[in-house]
């Protein structure tokens, strides 16, 4: 059986220092591709030049939401601009995130619509982070109903009422080894 790895952060410097031996271990185990993830504008402009240096792997750009206060007009014009890149198969990771508030709620909703349009202009998938934010992320999907293609919520923690939601609305959930956790 072949395994893609849809959501890694191997432009990380822990693994990009080591990348070679990264991508044996994981080929050992039967992953055949990857799909490397940004979330700041250095870790878009790494996770591309991961991509374009190995068969198989392909990234997503965009700004993580803890780091929502940081992104000026040059930020989203960069990322708009990678996002076209012929290795990048995705807007994410971008969402919301009120655990930790690193971030003003409005600079992260802001950029999480920037984010959209992006997406919905190159008609690229989204993946979403989603932290006890989830009534206002769904507010915003709807507000671009039909404009964005195919959306999966990344590391998905919420309850089963709010994955029926999702799920009924045509999107995709995912979840992380959290869910073999005694109190998942």
């Amino acid at each position: 059986m072949e395994l893609i790895d849809t959501h890694c952060h191997l432009s990380f410097d822990d693994l990009v220092a080591d990348i070679e031996a990264v991508l044996t271990r994981s080929r050992q185990a039967g992953v055949t591709g990857w799909m490397t993830v940004g979330t700041d504008p250095q870790e878009n402009r790494k996770a591309i030049e991961l991509a374009e240096r190995f068969e198989n792997m392909y990234a997503a750009v965009a700004i993580h939401p803890h780091d929502a206060k940081t992104v000026t007009t040059d930020i989203l014009k960069e990322l708009r601009e990678l996002a076209q890149h012929n290795k990048v198969v995705a807007i994410g990771e971008t969402g919301l995130d009120y655990h930790y508030n690193l971030s003003l709620h409005e600079d992260q909703i802001r950029v999480f619509a920037e984010h959209l349009k992006i997406a919905a202009e190159l008609n690229l998938p989204v993946i979403i982070h989603c932290r006890k934010a989830f009534d206002e992320t769904m507010e915003i999907l709807k507000q671009f109903d039909q404009k964005v293609g195919k959306v999966v919520f990344h590391c998905f923690s919420g309850s089963a009422e709010q994955a029926k939601i999702v799920l009924d609305y045509g999107f995709y959930i995912s979840f992380t080894g959290v869910v073999t956790f005694k109190n998942a």
